[in-house]
């Protein structure tokens, strides 16, 4: 990089290289959301991994005042290796206030990238806990929502006060035998800022040291040595273009092919700046460097993830027990009201068997107690207000469980609409002549418009991007935003049925808004109608599917979940009968719960549970 320019342009809305925010779900892993994938009792780190960025620090010290005198923040005292601000570069007050308060460091850094380090690949509970659920779970940067938003602002911020920074140390060299002035604040105080290129270059080398073999680092030290590096930027003598030039060459050594037109990239853009001698340009070239960096991390990162999934996978429930057991024994983790709620439900259970008219459903005693669960957390999916909380043991299931719960009020929803429309075509005294094919095509057309075409699988899968901020609102938000289009099509719908005009009147789609409404937003006797038939359908489904997971190690669990669902209906004698979109919808949430549910057991009836009754069977051969 030549920096013997004079100045930079400045240029708004820059897009910055972003530091991963251990996101990964990933997915990034959100983690979104910020979270510290150390911080194993984070609630809400469900998606791979997020990592907490450190806080902006500000200026401590500020000068005490009288009450009639307005306080300001105080400057900053300047280092020795402080910086004036030329005046005569014309830098605006923008860029000036970047200098002195931007952050100091790259958005990308060793810390930043030392999540995606195999010891906390291994030890970061979200992640071992994704992994059961999500094949393709990977890392990528956490951009999302107002933390992502935050980063890429300060990122932004850091690369165009280094662009500015680039510019003093061109004007200076340029200038070097001449008096500079440099700007003054109000009080008459020279205008200082503390430099970036050092960090940026200490940065640079102990990232690069991460990800290419020992036997390179002596030749990344003697490039990359920082008080030369500086020496010649003072000097106005440093050529960026070749630093780039073998970064390029080296990081294309080591890194996938893939990258390699991005590194070319990267040259391209230092070479440009150099030459037109626009920093701008050759902060572009570094924004690239790094975006460089990061990715190759990643890619380490992620076949990491690859090449550990089976362990992470098998040593779940050991793991979970370790964990919680020694939080529970140094008393940060409190789980006794999860005990008081199982417990609760356990004994609700016997009583619905006990007065229960219809003839119960056979179940082996040894899946009883677990039985309990499944109808506990069932409930909670199917009650039409959304739950406080889930049980504090479900702690690092919690997400998955919400997603689930939308899916089902999604499905309760869909049901109501179809009954309204199967409503009005009857009370018309007129029948469905292919109902089976009208419903298909009918929940094809609803799914369309609540979820712009995503379809039930994904939402079952559990992606988070495909989720509302509020993960329960009687099915998610789009269906009160998009109420009057869906019953404008359920409108179609009759129309079409009763053979009436295209053109849908107000007659026709005003009472179907106002039943739709109602339904929706009330617990009205339709929705308990059908919140009821889903319960049955969905705990049948459960417990089958957890009947077979019980003697299933957790890999084999995990990849059971790939198999499509079974093409009989639960409790048919039919051999061959396909099953209803429906019927898959439902079989797909038995297969997730269950499997939630099975390694949940696994971890927590010993531990809690079941632990009076495990004790005293362990006592009592004693006692014998």
């Amino acid at each position: 990089m030549d920096l013997q320019g004079k100045e930079a342009r400045k240029e708004e809305g820059e897009r910055p290289l972003e530091a991963y925010g251990a996101g990964g779900r990933s997915k990034e892993y959100h983690k979104n959301e910020g979270r510290d994938s150390q911080t194993h009792d984070d609630r809400n780190s469900i998606h791979p991994p997020r990592r907490r960025q450190p806080p902006f620090s500000y200026p401590h010290g500020a000068q005490k005042t009288t009450s009639t005198t307005v306080t300001r923040p105080r400057e900053p005292s300047p280092s020795p290796e402080a910086i004036g601000i030329p005046q005569a570069l014309g830098l605006s007050s923008r860029d000036q206030r970047l200098l002195r308060k931007a952050r100091r460091s790259p958005p990308v850094t060793k810390k930043t990238l030392s999540e995606l380090d195999l010891p906390c690949i291994m030890g970061n509970i979200n992640l071992r806990m994704d992994a059961n659920f999500d094949r393709d779970l990977h890392f990528k940067p956490d951009l999302d929502g107002e933390k992502g938003k935050r980063k890429r602002k300060e990122a932004a911020d850091y690369w165009d006060s280094l662009a500015s920074e680039i510019a003093v140390y061109s004007f200076r060299a340029a200038f070097e035998a001449t008096e500079i002035e440099d700007v003054a604040s109000s009080d008459g105080a020279r205008r200082t800022f503390d430099p970036r290129l050092p960090a940026l270059f200490e940065t640079l080398q102990d990232v690069i040291k991460t990800l290419v073999p020992e036997r390179d680092h002596a030749t990344v030290m003697q490039n990359l040595e920082v008080p030369l590096l500086m020496q010649q930027i003072r000097k106005g003598v440093f050529d960026m273009l070749t630093l780039a030039t073998w970064l390029a060459a080296l990081l294309k050594t080591h890194c996938a092919p893939m990258r390699d037109e991005w590194a070319d990239c990267m040259v391209e853009q230092i070479k440009k700046g150099s030459q037109s001698q626009d920093p701008k340009e050759i902060v572009n070239g570094l924004q690239t460097l790094f975006a460089i960096l990061e990715a190759m991390k990643l890619d380490v990162a992620n076949h990491q993830i690859r090449a550990f999934r089976v362990l992470l996978i098998e040593d779940t429930v050991p793991f979970l027990q370790e964990y919680f057991k020694g939080k529970m024994s140094r008393g940060s983790f409190q789980a006794e009201s999860a005990r008081d709620w199982y417990l609760s439900v356990r004994t609700q259970a016997r009583q619905e068997d006990a007065t229960d008219e219809k003839a119960p459903v056979e179940t082996d005693d040894t899946l009883k107690p677990l039985e309990a669960l499944f109808r506990g957390i069932s409930d909670q999916l199917l009650q039409f207000n959304p739950p406080a909380d889930y049980p504090e043991t479900f702690l690092f299931d919690s997400e998955r469980l919400w997603q689930l719960r939308s899916t089902v009020q999604n499905l309760i929803n869909l049901d109501i609409a179809w009954y309204i429309f199967e409503s009005y075509v009857n009370k018309h005294k007129r029948y469905l002549s292919a109902p089976e094919e009208t419903y298909s095509t009918f929940r094809s057309r609803i799914w369309s418009l609540m979820e712009d075409g995503m379809d039930l699988e994904n939402r079952i899968v559990g992606n988070p991007d495909n989720n509302d901020d509020n993960p329960d609102h009687r099915g998610g938000k789009r269906w009160t935003q998009n109420m009057r289009c869906i019953a404008l099509e359920i409108a179609r719908f009759a129309c079409a049925a009763l053979q009436l005009d295209a053109v849908v009147a107000d007659e026709v789609i005003v009472p179907i808004e106002e039943a739709l409404e109602w339904h929706l937003t009330n617990e009205s006797n339709l929705f308990v109608y059908f919140q009821n038939s889903m319960r049955e359908k969905v705990l049948a489904a459960t417990l089958v599917a957890a009947k077979r997971y019980l003697p299933l190690s957790p890999l084999a669990i995990c990849e059971s979940q790939r198999a499509p669902p079974s093409t009989v209906p639960v409790g048919t004698g039919s051999a061959s009968a396909p099953l209803t979109p429906q019927q898959l919808d439902i079989e797909r949430i038995g297969m997730r719960l269950a499997h939630m549910g099975v390694l949940h057991w696994r971890v927590w009836a010993p531990l809690l549970y079941l632990r009076d009754e495990i004790a005293t069977a362990e006592l009592e051969p004693a006692l014998i």
